[in-house]
């Protein structure tokens, strides 16, 4: 068999199991297609990013979004390029909105300092990270909605669907919880 049938064979292959997530969501051929592109897909996107956990989260997006659009397949182009046209786009779309986390967390660890929150202490970014992952659910969501999303109180209580003067305590306890962590670790 020479390269170009064997391509061939492999495509074809592709296809039979996308045509059977598609049409049946069967979870061996999705195990399948995930398992062969695994190989194909990690060191393209490792050209484009070298987060190692970021590529993981990419490559299981892009999984997922071939297991519910695998239907929507129409065949114009081979298999891989459309799973790779879905893999470069998601690592585009994460890599853009990693770079607005860095902007907005770096707006926001100003703001706090601006603000006098956290007094005088300036934390870096390791410091500020533990200090989120600490809150409750319910207080990282309004923090991540106002500081990091940009939301305002009346968008975040419609979001959270909850009232505004609870998303108001909200942000209050999680600030105070933030400054609280701050102070320990200096």
């Amino acid at each position: 068999m020479n390269v170009t049938a064997k391509d061939d064979a492999a495509s074809r292959r592709e296809l039979i199991w996308l045509e059977q997530i598609a049409q049946s969501q069967d979870k061996r051929a999705m195990q399948s297609l995930y398992e062969a592109y695994r190989s194909r897909i990690i060191p393209f996107l490792l050209r484009m990013t070298k987060d190692q956990g970021m590529i993981e989260e990419i490559y299981n997006d892009v999984m997922m979004t071939v297991w519910k659009k695998a239907a929507q397949f129409k065949g114009d182009a081979k298999v891989s390029s459309w799973i790779f046209s879905i893999a470069y786009r998601a690592c585009l779309k994460l890599l853009k909105k990693q770079k607005v986390r860095q902007v907005l967390f770096e707006t926001f660890s100003k703001n706090i300092h601006e603000e006098n929150e956290l007094e005088e202490h300036q934390s870096d970014h390791s410091e500020l990270e533990a200090a989120m992952k600490s809150l409750p659910a319910k207080q990282r969501l309004v923090i991540e909605l106002s500081y990091f999303q940009g939301h305002s109180i009346e968008e975040i209580s419609s979001i959270a669907n909850c009232p505004v003067n609870t998303v108001k305590t909200r942000l209050h306890h999680a600030r105070n919880k933030i400054r609280e962590e701050m102070n320990q670790i200096v």
